[in-house]
């Protein structure tokens, strides 16, 4: 429930109102906490408005991304379970999805694989794959950049 909180209040910091009400030195830090605070979540409202109270205090709102970045990657990692983000210029099918997740398995044998797909045009073709800090990069686009910067020097 915490993970899906800081997500929330991470979606809510991207919007630029929200960023400027929280930057205008007029606002007082109860304003901003109340504002804060008013985030839909399924979390101790107690608890909720201490974390929230703590971020303002310490004018560090803009770093909740991170932290929810942050407590995501923990979280997952108490739990062994790895997200895997899957780029391809179009939808994986059943079975390039069936094959992904064989791969990764072999590499995260005691690991449950989370397995999230984007679609990125701009690839033009292939798979990059990102766990953690392991970066796989397959794409068309990727062997282009990689042979243009080899006939370079």
């Amino acid at each position: 429930m915490w993970a899906e909180a800081l997500s929330a209040l991470s979606a809510w910091l991207a919007d630029p109102q929200a960023r400027a009400f929280l930057q205008d030195p007029e606002r007082s830090e109860e304003d901003k906490v109340q504002f804060l605070s008013s985030i839909p979540v399924e979390v101790d409202a107690q608890a909720w408005r201490r974390f929230i109270t703590l971020l303002v205090e310490n004018d560090r709102w803009s770093a909740a991304a991170e932290i929810a970045a942050h407590f995501r990657a923990a979280l997952l990692a108490d739990q062994r379970r790895i997200e895997v983000v899957a780029r391809s210029a179009i939808p994986l099918t059943d079975d390039q999805k069936t094959a992904v997740r064989a791969a990764l398995r072999r590499r995260y044998p005691d690991r449950e694989i989370e397995l999230r797909e984007e679609v990125d045009e701009d690839i033009l073709g292939g798979l990059i794959l990102q766990a953690g800090d392991l970066s796989i990069d397959a794409s068309v686009r990727g062997q282009l950049e990689q042979l243009t910067q080899t006939l370079r020097n």
